[in-house]
């Protein structure tokens, strides 16, 4: 009898799987309700960030436009700023506010604040339609650096010439008419300087002539110079060129040349234009696109052929480098603008402006002579006096005497703390023996001098240096080469010192010193910049 097991069917119970299924559908609801919350935040958090980094562009942006106004015109640096920030999405009003203010302690920067409000998508479901975003940006305005003067002359040195007697003399020069103080203005050491354009660039003017050996001069600029000039508050205004005509002169018989030295380099008898433009910047002395042209020289000065034939100015009767004796040129002994001043402009408003000298006329293609002049501003009424400056490059002619001579070099103000001082010195060294250069650093205990690094193109270099030796024995080390020099400024530098030597008017002033055991002239070029860019931004 066969006897069979009796299977058993197990089953789950009905409501038992319903309420699994109900637990595991509540945990994704609940999940996915979390993550949908987390991706909503993450959204959000993104958007507001994104509209961070807008905000803080515009700002940036903002702060960089209006800078170049500072610190002269803030209330054109504020509406460019806003302007700025328009055009990259942030209009003042209606929630979002642009604030530009000028730093009371750095009159040159600018900071812009923007406050935007930056609307939020799944945010809304807790209530929170919009979140505003601050973001602030700050620029600086480094200005060009004022070069060759602190006061409202430039680029004046000595007469000398003979007397009645035969006597070799030297006289001071006159102030231009109307100009305060004494009678006669102290020698600044040189003579303010330009080549002609068929010149050669190893004469020691690197950018005017348009000629390098039997090629082309690559940093030819026939923009010329500018000098800067700031005209304090005045109804009356006026600029005086000293010596602006060419009329070449003699040598001394020490070689050096006459008067302020003008004298052609190559072949005599030929014309010679200089032009002077006054600019008025609108106070906008990085931005020359505004500049109103308020003054020139027009035709004054064109093709001047002339030479001083009188005894007091003729010396050798050689008017060139290469001894010519003037027989064709025309004499321009009385010619009014010679060794006395012209006045190129009055009635000028305070302001700053721009004096553009530039010898590029087609009329000097051919023609390689050098016109030296001088610079004074006044103003009417009794009030401050002008300031008249190289601005950024200048060329220079001095006649050397043996011994040391001080010229003022760049003023470098304290906000420059912790930056970098370049200095660009081209062709220094044509005088007779030996010659060394000293850069000088002014402290209120007086000048001393400064630790610096160069290297000149021509492979010189030396580091950690107080001196320079431009010249041995006659031969010239940096012939048609640039040195460039830096000097790093301590971020401690007008800190705990007022750079204010004994007898200067402006802190700030560095010089050079020229030591030479003989005489010779020399013109050069010089260049001082603070590194970086001219309108940066800044985090502090």
């Amino acid at each position: 009898m066969l006897v069979g097991r009796r299977s058993s069917l197990i089953t789950s119970d009905p409501d038992e799987s319903r309420r699994g299924r109900g637990q595991v559908l509540a945990l994704f609801v609940l999940s996915l309700f979390v993550l949908v919350g987390m991706v909503a935040i993450v959204v959000d958090i993104s958007w507001f960030w994104s509209n961070s980094l807008r905000v803080q562009r515009a700002a940036d942006a903002a702060a960089l436009a209006g800078a170049i106004y500072l610190p002269g015109q803030p209330s054109r640096a504020y509406s460019v700023a806003r302007a700025e920030a328009t055009k990259n999405g942030y209009t003042d009003g209606s929630g979002t506010t642009i604030a530009p203010t000028q730093d009371t302690s750095n009159p040159r920067r600018l900071a812009v604040r923007i406050t935007a409000p930056v609307h939020t998508f799944f945010a809304q479901i807790f209530g929170l339609t919009q979140i505003n975003v601050t973001q602030t940006g700050k620029a600086e305005y480094t200005l060009p650096v004022p070069m060759g003067s602190p006061q409202d002359y430039f680029g004046i040195y000595n007469l000398i010439h003979k007397d009645n007697q035969g006597n070799w003399v030297t006289d001071s020069v006159s102030k231009a008419p109307g100009a305060g103080g004494g009678s006669s203005l102290t020698s600044q050491g040189f003579w303010a300087a330009v080549l002609t354009r068929g010149g050669q660039r190893s004469n020691g003017d690197a950018y005017s002539p348009a000629n390098n050996g039997s090629g082309a001069n690559a940093q030819f600029d026939p923009s010329g110079y500018d000098y800067e000039i700031e005209m304090p508050p005045t109804s009356n205004g006026r600029v005086f060129l000293f010596d602006a005509s060419f009329c070449a002169v003699g040598h001394h018989t020490s070689g050096s040349y006459l008067g302020t030295g003008d004298h052609w380099i190559g072949t005599g008898g030929l014309p010679v234009t200089t032009e002077f433009v006054l600019w008025n910047t609108r106070d906008t002395p990085f931005d020359t696109n505004d500049d109103i042209a308020v003054a020139t020289s027009g035709n004054d000065f064109v093709n001047q052929n002339q030479v001083d034939k009188g005894t007091a100015y003729s010396g050798d009767l050689r008017y060139s480098d290469g001894g010519y004796d003037g027989a064709t040129s025309a004499d321009c002994q009385s010619d009014s603008n010679h060794n006395d001043w012209y006045r190129l402009a009055q009635n000028l408003p305070g302001g700053t402006y721009r004096l553009q000298v530039k010898t590029s006329s087609a009329n000097n293609s051919g023609t390689n002579a050098e016109n030296m002049f001088g610079i004074q501003a006044v103003a009417g009424g009794g009030g401050a006096d002008p300031l008249v400056h190289g601005l950024a490059r200048m060329a220079m002619y001095n006649n050397l005497n043996g011994g040391s001579s001080l010229f003022y070099l760049a003023q470098i103000e304290a906000i420059h703390a912790g930056k970098t001082m370049e200095i660009r010195l081209f062709d220094p060294g044509d005088v007779g023996g030996n010659a060394l250069l000293h850069i000088k650093r002014p402290t209120s205990g007086g000048y001393v001098d400064a630790t610096f690094s160069y290297t000149a193109d021509n492979g010189r270099s030396g580091t950690n240096v107080t001196t320079i030796q431009t010249a041995v024995s006659g031969s010239n080390l940096f012939n048609n080469s640039w040195i460039t020099i830096t000097v790093p400024l301590p971020n401690t530098y007008g800190i705990n010192d007022n750079l204010l030597p004994a007898g200067e008017t402006q802190p700030g002033w560095w010089k050079i010193q020229y030591d030479i055991s003989a005489s010779g002239n020399d013109t050069t070029t010089w260049e001082v910049s603070i590194r970086g860019n001219p309108v940066h931004l800044v985090t502090n």
